[in-house]
């Protein structure tokens, strides 16, 4: 093969990818982050930009005092992420319909469970501050991590991709956990499995 064809097949492949992700962006909330993301945000700031390939997939905004975030993404669709239950935060639509649900599984919230009618995903803490993987049964499929003092530079790594609604509401429990307990005065895990970790 040249130079010359090579250099077009990798052209060629890049926009099928440009495309491909565009078209995946216009999936609004459902859609997948893959590879490498940031979620970013200036220090003491309540607004953070999920960021990939340079360009911004999802806006989210803290409301501390509420304890809810709120996310929008590029195609104008927006969630709520608030606390429904003790130890459950869930994201809504705008007329109120539950789309996905983030549930504490271990007494210090080391592992949390993601779901939604469509997919179900574990996100797990690991022995190292701020780091964390989130698991498809048991198996890793992304990496989250935050700055060595903060989380206002959030890296995940995401090379079989996962919803944005995953990144949304790990983000919330794990950048800000006694906002996302719900019943911040109890710290009891909700039934189902047992601390594994």
């Amino acid at each position: 093969m040249t130079l010359l064809a090579l250099v077009g097949a990798v052209l060629g492949a890049s926009r099928a990818v440009v495309r491909y992700r565009c078209a995946m962006a216009e999936r609004g909330l459902f859609a997948m982050v893959y590879g490498a993301a940031e979620l970013v945000s200036p220090l003491m700031s309540s607004r953070w930009q999920l960021v990939a390939d340079d360009e911004v997939v999802a806006e989210l905004r803290r409301s501390g005092r509420l304890h809810i975030s709120r996310i929008k993404v590029p195609n104008g669709e927006e969630a709520v992420l608030t606390p429904h239950e003790q130890s459950v935060v869930v994201a809504l639509d705008g007329e109120g319909n539950e789309l996905a649900r983030i549930t504490r599984r271990s007494w210090l919230g080391r592992r949390w469970e993601i779901a939604s009618k469509r997919w179900a995903y574990e996100l797990i803490s690991h022995p190292r501050p701020r780091r964390w993987h989130v698991a498809v049964g048991g198996t890793s499929v992304a990496q989250i991590e935050g700055s060595l003092v903060s989380y206002n530079r959030v890296r995940i790594e995401a090379p079989l991709g996962i919803p944005i609604l995953v990144v949304a509401l790990g983000w919330h429990v794990i950048a800000r956990p006694w906002e996302a307990a719900a019943a911040p005065t109890t710290l009891v895990a909700s039934p189902g499995r047992e601390e594994t970790r």
